[in-house]
C-alpha cells in the first residue's frame, strides 16, 4: 500500500480543476490510484490557501482526538528561515495604545488600500532600532515582523499622517498628564535640521546652523518638553528665521490648541530679548530665561563679588564648588528679578576654555604666512573677539578683549518673573533642567538621526519631523515610565534590551512544517515589558505554527 497524496485533476467538462485525495494501490505489477475524497473545484490561488488552512486545522483536531502526531523533528533536519527582531514592534504596539496615538492614526485610514497604522508602527520601530531611509525601512520590514508593505505606500502614508501634527501633539500632552508628568514648568529650545542640498523653497533656506552646516539649507525646529524631558509640542520654521522669533508662535500654539496657561517657561540665552519677555507676560506666562549680563549697564557693577552672598546650606561643600548669588530688579523687564550667581568652579572652566582657545589661535597665527591663510584664522567666530586686524591683513592678539572677558569668568544670570513665586534655589533648579531639552535634541538628532533630511517636498518634510517627534516621544515617555516604576534605564540600554528580543523561525526539511523559538528576555527587557504590561513569558522551545 502506498501513501496518500493530493492531486489536481482537470476535465474537459469542467472549466476549473478538482482537488482529490488519492491513494496508490498495487494490483499485481500495476499501481492504481484510488480516489478517497473529492474536495471540490479549485478556481484560484485563494481557494488553495483556504484548503491548506482547513487541512492544518483538521490535522490538529485529529491529533487532539487521539491521532498519533508526526515523528519528532530532528535538529539536523531544521532549516533556518528568518530571524524576526520583534521586541521593537511589540513595544511600539503597546505604546501606540497607551499614548492614544493609535486612535488618532486610525482617523485617516479612510479608503486607503494600505494599513496606515501598520506602516506608522513599522517606520517608528525601524527608527527606534536602526534609523535609516524610508527605502531601507521598506527593505528591512520583514526583520521587524512586517510583511507586504509597498514602498510607495510608505510615502503615501506620510501624506496621510502629515496633517495630524496638532492632534498628535495634543495627545502627547494628554498622555504625559495622564501618567503624572509635571506640566507646571515647560522647557523650550531651538535647533536646526539640515539637508544635503542647496535648493531653497518655502521652508528650506540658509541660516545659522547649529550643526556647522552653513553651506547647506536647513529648517528650524522648536521643541517643548516637560520637566521630566517628555516632548509635548514642537514647531518647524523656515531655515533663515532667528531663534528669538520662534518662542511666541509656539507659546500661542500652546494656548490656542492645548489650552496651557499659568506655567513657567524656561529658555536659554538665545530667547532673551525684551520683546519675548513682554509677550510672555502679556499672555500670562511666567518665565526663567538666561540673561545677557555683559549687555547691562556698568553702573549695576554686576561682576563685583563684594555684593554677593553665599547660597544657603553649603557648609559642607568644598570652597571651589560653592555658589554665591545676588538678586536685583531686572533693568529691562517689568516685574522681573535678575538672579546672578558666581561659581569658582565655573570661573576655572571659563578660564581654561579661553586659554585653550587663545593657545590654538597663537599657533594658527604663527603658521599663517599670507593674507589667504589669515582669513582662514579669523573665519572662526571664537577667535575674532580676541584679535585685531590691522592694515595689510596683519592679525594681532587683543589683550584688552582678553582682560575684559576674564572679568566675567564664573558669572551667570537668569531673569525670573515675580509671578512665578520661586525662591532663588528653585529658580536656579528650574533653569538647570534645560539639559533635558538639550538631551532630547541630542537623542533626536544623533540616536534617532532626524537629520540630514532627504525629503524635499514641504509636506513630506513636515511629515518626517512628525514621525521623528512620535519616535522621540515614545523613547522619552518609556524612559519616564521606567523611572517612575523605580527601574530606570537610559535610552541606549532600552535600545540594547529591545534589540535582543527576537524570534527565530525554522522549517523541517522533511515535513516542511514551520516552527519558532522565542528568545529569552534579558533583565532589562523584562523591566520594559513589565512596565508596559506585555507578557514576559516566552517559548524557548521549538513550537509548531507558522512564524509569519
Amino acid at each position: 500500500m502506498f501513501d496518500m497524496y493530493a492531486r489536481l485533476v482537470k476535465s474537459k467538462k469542467s472549466k476549473h480543476p478538482t482537488l482529490q485525495i488519492v491513494q496508490g494501490i498495487r494490483e499485481g505489477k500495476k499501481v492504481k490510484q484510488k480516489i478517497l475524497a473529492s474536495l471540490g473545484v479549485v478556481k484560484n490561488l485563494d481557494d488553495l490557501k483556504k484548503i491548506k488552512t482547513l487541512t492544518e486545522h483538521l490535522i490538529r483536531k485529529l491529533e487532539r482526538e487521539g491521532l498519533p502526531p508526526d515523528k519528532k523533528i530532528k535538529i539536523e533536519d531544521l532549516i533556518h528561515k528568518e530571524t524576526i527582531y520583534d521586541g521593537f514592534g511589540m513595544v511600539i504596539e503597546r505604546l501606540m495604545q497607551l499614548s492614544g496615538f493609535a486612535n488618532i492614526i486610525r482617523t485617516v485610514q479612510g479608503r486607503h488600500e494600505f494599513d496606515v497604522e501598520k506602516i506608522v508602527k513599522l517606520v517608528i520601530a525601524q527608527r527606534l532600532d536602526l534609523p535609516s531611509s524610508k527605502l531601507r525601512t521598506y527593505e528591512r520590514q520583514e526583520e521587524h515582523g512586517f510583511h507586504d508593505i509597498d514602498l510607495q505606500h510608505i510615502y503615501r502614508c506620510m501624506d496621510a499622517v502629515g496633517p495630524l501634527s496638532i492632534d498628535i501633539q495634543r495627545q502627547s500632552l494628554e498622555a504625559a498628564t495622564a501618567h503624572c508628568c509635571e506640566l507646571d514648568c515647560l522647557l523650550f529650545d531651538v535647533t536646526t535640521l539640515y539637508f544635503e542640498s542647496i535648493e531653497q523653497d518655502e521652508i528650506r533656506d540658509f541660516g545659522f546652523s547649529k550643526d556647522q552646516k552653513h553651506n547647506l539649507v536647513q529648517i528650524v525646529l522648536a521643541l517643548v518638553v516637560s520637566s521630566e524631558g517628555v516632548p509635548i509640542a514642537y514647531e518647524t520654521f523656515k531655515g533663515n528665521l532667528g531663534e528669538t522669533k520662534t518662542l511666541i508662535p509656539v507659546l500661542n500654539q500652546l494656548r490656542k490648541d492645548f489650552h496651557i496657561n499659568n506655567v513657567t517657561i524656561v529658555c536659554d540665552r538665545g530667547m532673551a530679548c525684551k520683546g519675548n519677555a513682554e509677550a510672555l507676560q502679556a499672555e500670562g506666562f511666567n518665565f526663567v530665561i538666561a540673561a545677557k549680563l555683559r549687555s547691562m549697564s556698568k553702573k549695576l557693577k554686576i561682576n563685583e563679588l563684594s555684593a554677593y552672598s553665599l547660597l544657603p546650606d553649603q557648609e559642607n561643600i568644598a570652597d571651589e564648588e560653592k555658589t554665591f548669588f545676588r538678586v536685583l530688579k531686572h533693568p529691562q523687564y517689568e516685574d522681573t528679578e535678575l538672579i546672578i550667581t558666581y561659581s569658582p568652579s565655573r570661573a576655572a572652566k571659563d578660564r581654561s576654555d579661553r586659554e585653550r582657545l587663545i593657545e590654538k589661535l597663537i599657533q594658527k597665527l604663527n603658521a599663517s604666512e599670507d593674507e589667504k591663510s589669515v582669513k582662514k584664522v579669523i573665519s572662526n567666530s571664537g577667535y575674532k573677539k580676541y584679535t585685531n586686524v590691522k592694515e595689510g591683513s596683519l592679525v594681532t592678539i587683543n589683550q584688552e578683549a582678553i582682560d575684559n572677558d576674564a572679568a566675567w569668568d564664573g558669572f551667570h544670570g537668569i531673569a525670573v518673573t515675580k509671578g512665578a513665586n520661586l525662591s532663588v534655589e528653585e529658580a536656579l533648579a528650574r533653569y538647570k533642567e534645560l539639559w533635558r531639552v538639550e538631551e532630547a535634541f541630542r537623542i533626536g538628532k544623533c540616536s534617532l538621526k532626524t537629520r540630514p533630511i532627504f525629503h524635499w517636498k514641504p509636506d513630506r518634510i513636515k511629515a518626517h519631523v512628525l514621525l521623528c517627534f512620535m519616535t522621540l516621544f515614545f523613547e522619552r515617555f518609556l524612559e519616564f515610565l521606567l523611572k517612575r516604576n523605580h527601574t530606570p534605564l537610559t535610552p541606549d540600554k532600552i535600545r540594547h534590551a529591545l534589540s535582543g528580543v527576537h524570534t527565530i523561525c525554522f522549517e523541517d526539511g522533511n515535513s516542511h512544517k514551520e516552527g519558532k523559538v522565542e528568545s529569552k528576555l534579558s533583565e532589562n527587557a523584562k523591566k520594559i515589558f513589565s512596565v508596559l504590561k506585555i507578557p514576559i513569558e516566552r517559548s524557548s522551545r521549538l513550537s509548531h505554527g507558522c512564524c509569519v
